[in-house]
């Protein structure tokens, strides 16, 4: 029974967790590119998904991500009162904010959520986030239990 534990661990230290970013065209994506022509350091296991802005990320494109093996979600958009669309990013932060609360009574937990703003100047910025919430990823417990038990409603 030891021996099986230990190769359990072993799997979850050795696991890459899937991250999935929606990032806002105007400022996460640019850095996101940015981060990959200054070659920054950056973990393999993430996704980018160009959107035209944080505000037009639904919290149900965030539940599906998850639903269909996301590890975490990290929303990116421009600085708060430096949106294009009339603060559109203010309401998106209260939107994910009230989503963080229903992913941690749903046991996926709020911390797999990352809602963050910046401009897209900034990526050095990005390569940090995306290097220390893979971290915090890693650390966390596969999200498969609530995968499976999405596949058997379906």
């Amino acid at each position: 029974m030891e021996v099986s534990n230990r190769h359990e661990q072993q799997e979850a230290a050795d696991r890459t967790p899937r991250i999935l970013v929606f990032a806002c065209k105007w400022c996460g994506l640019i850095g996101a590119d940015g981060a990959g022509r200054k070659r920054e350091p950056l973990p393999p296991n993430f996704r980018v998904i160009p959107v035209e802005c944080a505000g037009s990320v639904e919290p149900d494109a965030i539940i599906r991500a998850f639903a269909d093996g996301m590890d975490g979600v990290i929303v990116m958009g421009c600085h708060l009162g430096g949106c294009r669309f009339n603060d559109a990013n203010h309401a998106a932060l209260k939107r994910l904010e009230l989503l963080q609360a229903l992913l941690e009574g749903a046991g996926i937990g709020s911390d797999r959520l990352l809602v963050t703003f910046g401009t897209a100047h900034e990526d050095h910025q990005f390569a940090g986030i995306m290097r220390s919430f893979t971290n915090l990823i890693a650390k966390k417990e596969p999200l498969d239990a609530w995968t499976s038990s999405r596949a058997r409603m379906a």
